[in-house]
């Protein structure tokens, strides 16, 4: 106790730390610790998360990146086809194809087939099988009977 003097008596308290027990210090440090790795595994998990979805970000920028170019080249290709039936389509490419696959000709004129040359006598003579004769060759056949 501290008199001040004038007949007041104050009592002077000192500070004091907590009591020397450690079970309240524990309970507190067991909540702590709680938290403490409850936050560790949330932050984990959120880093985990976000690195896959980078990673399924980055693969569909990649796959999208290949169906464009697949998208372009059917573009162009379909360009291309578009072109070809344009010019089948066309008078000039129909003729063409009737006169040289069908062997059509146009009225008044003239169809010329090349004949192949006969082949020489030796030639002839090694392309036959021992006692076979070719038909139609050389045009030495004068007569031949439908029904044979």
């Amino acid at each position: 106790m501290i008199s001040t003097g004038k007949g007041k008596i104050t009592e002077l308290k000192l500070y004091r730390e907590q009591p020397a027990t450690n079970e309240p210090m524990r309970r507190r440090s067991k909540r702590g610790g709680a938290a403490l790795m409850v936050s560790i595994l949330f932050v984990a998990y959120m880093i985990f998360s976000l690195g896959s979805q980078f990673k399924k970000l980055h693969d569909m920028q990649n796959s999208m990146e290949l169906l464009q170019n697949q998208v372009q080249e059917l573009k162009t290709r379909n360009a291309a086809l578009r072109e070809e039936i344009k010019l089948i389509k066309s008078d000039s490419y129909v003729e063409q194809v009737a006169r040289e696959q069908l062997g059509l000709v146009k009225p008044g004129e003239t169809l010329v087939v090349q004949v192949q040359s006969p082949q020489p006598a030796d030639a002839k003579t090694s392309s036959r099988s021992t006692g076979e004769k070719q038909q139609g060759e050389g045009f030495n056949i004068k007569y031949k009977n439908i029904y044979d």
